[in-house]
């Protein structure tokens, strides 16, 4: 019987890591813009630890190791809290993460148990400048991966606390933004389903009262500060600090993940996907680690990136090879792996015969594979020290030589 890859994991192949990796660095690269370093942490946590800040839903998500003491984290952000807690960094410590997450929830499209994360967090700010940078860095990641300006949904928790608490349902809040949570996901009508288990039909009624507020920000702000002042005194901050990006004020939205304590956002791109990047503040998570300290942070789900960039893209690259040096016999293979040396040393990336095949066969692979450029050398090139390179999509050919350096 032929061994599959677990179920909800994968493989990926050449032409998949390509891409992948590419947008990994370019994620990288922006993040390290803004002064944040990476760090790496085990993928797996103690059981008791991530059950504690998971929420009811994603406890039953939970990797559990056999034993039960341990699980493989769910998401970046209960590990990076453990290591704040336990290091005495300079404040504010401001680090990014990229690496694989698992949950064990049913597969579905679009949705893995193994996936990865690129989480950029800061913590030690109380301030809003914090929640604002992560999400101007966050949008200008999306934007350098070549997507038009996200729209980002904001919202408080310190917002719904206040609507619990105006409806006398405080104790019951976890309940509350753990259903509201599926809204995306199983829609209103089934939302409500699972409310009334929980809630009367007035506390519903108020609820979706709340979500639904339509308007300007300014309006929907002023209906929030009935709730919360301080709450929507944040997100005003916020939206100052961020004159440049779309930002709409979406009352509906909550994170459902229970250590979020303040602003929460999303960016999204527009509906086929839902969000592409979510986070919050989360204060109290420290805490959890007897060091209690400010946090927040924002999170780009790369396989949704993914996705969206792989409908974009007309074709897949299948190599990260540039140059093919070719021989028209073998015996001149010596002279062309001489060459790529010289090439490889240049910095280009470039392969020569492995496998004794003939000329034809040799640029039947290099079209195969995809490979820009291609390098014959025969009698008349060892001789002359001198050889055409081939652009092999358009057929163009320049005379170039082999001792100087090579411009592609």
């Amino acid at each position: 019987m032929a061994k599959i890859t677990p179920k909800g994991m994968r493989d990926f192949l050449p032409e998949d890591m390509i891409l992948r990796e590419s947008v990994i660095e370019t994620i990288k690269g922006v993040y390290r813009k803004y002064g944040f370093v990476p760090i790496e942490t085990p993928a797996l946590e103690y059981l008791d630890t991530l059950k504690a800040k998971s929420g009811e839903e994603i406890k039953k998500e939970i990797f559990v190791i056999e034993g039960g003491e341990f699980g493989l984290r769910f998401d970046l952000t209960v590990p990076l809290a453990r290591v704040a807690a336990n290091n005495a960094f300079t404040k504010p410590f401001k680090r990014y993460c990229i690496s694989r997450v698992w949950r064990h929830e049913e597969p579905q499209k679009g949705r893995f148990r193994e996936f990865w994360q690129c989480d950029v967090d800061v913590v030690g700010s109380e301030s809003t400048r914090a929640d604002a940078e992560v999400i101007k860095c966050t949008i200008e990641a999306i934007e350098k991966l070549g997507f038009n300006k996200p729209k980002i949904l904001l919202n408080n928790r310190k917002i719904m606390n206040g609507l619990a608490q105006k409806l006398n349902v405080k104790e019951k809040v976890d309940d509350l933004l753990r259903i509201l949570d599926k809204i995306d996901k199983i829609g209103e009508d089934q939302v409500k389903k699972h409310l009334k288990q929980h809630f009367d039909d007035q506390t519903i009624k108020k609820v979706f009262e709340l979500l639904k507020t339509t308007g300007t920000n300014e309006q929907k702000l002023k209906s929030a500060k009935v709730l919360s002042e301080e709450g929507a005194k944040e997100l005003e901050e916020i939206i100052e600090l961020l004159p440049d990006a779309e930002i709409v004020i979406d009352l509906s939205l909550v994170r459902g993940l229970g250590y979020y304590t303040g602003p929460v956002f999303e960016a999204k791109l527009g509906d086929e996907i839902g969000s592409v990047a979510g986070g919050g503040r989360y204060d109290t998570l420290l805490a959890m680690y007897g060091q209690s300290d400010y946090a927040t942070g924002m999170s780009i789900g790369l396989e949704r990136i993914l996705f969206l960039l792989n409908k974009k893209k007309a074709e897949t690259q299948k190599t990260l090879t540039q140059v093919f040096v070719a021989c028209v016999k073998p015996e001149f293979y010596n002279e062309a792996e001489k060459i790529a040396s010289e090439l490889r040393k240049q910095g280009i990336a470039t392969e020569t015969d492995l496998n004794q095949r003939n000329l034809r066969k040799q640029l039947e692979y290099v079209n195969s594979m995809g490979i820009p450029y291609s390098i014959v050398i025969g009698q008349k090139e060892v001789e002359t020290k001198k050889a055409k390179l081939r652009n092999m999509k358009t057929g163009e050919e320049k005379e170039i030589k082999l001792v100087e350096k090579i411009i592609l």
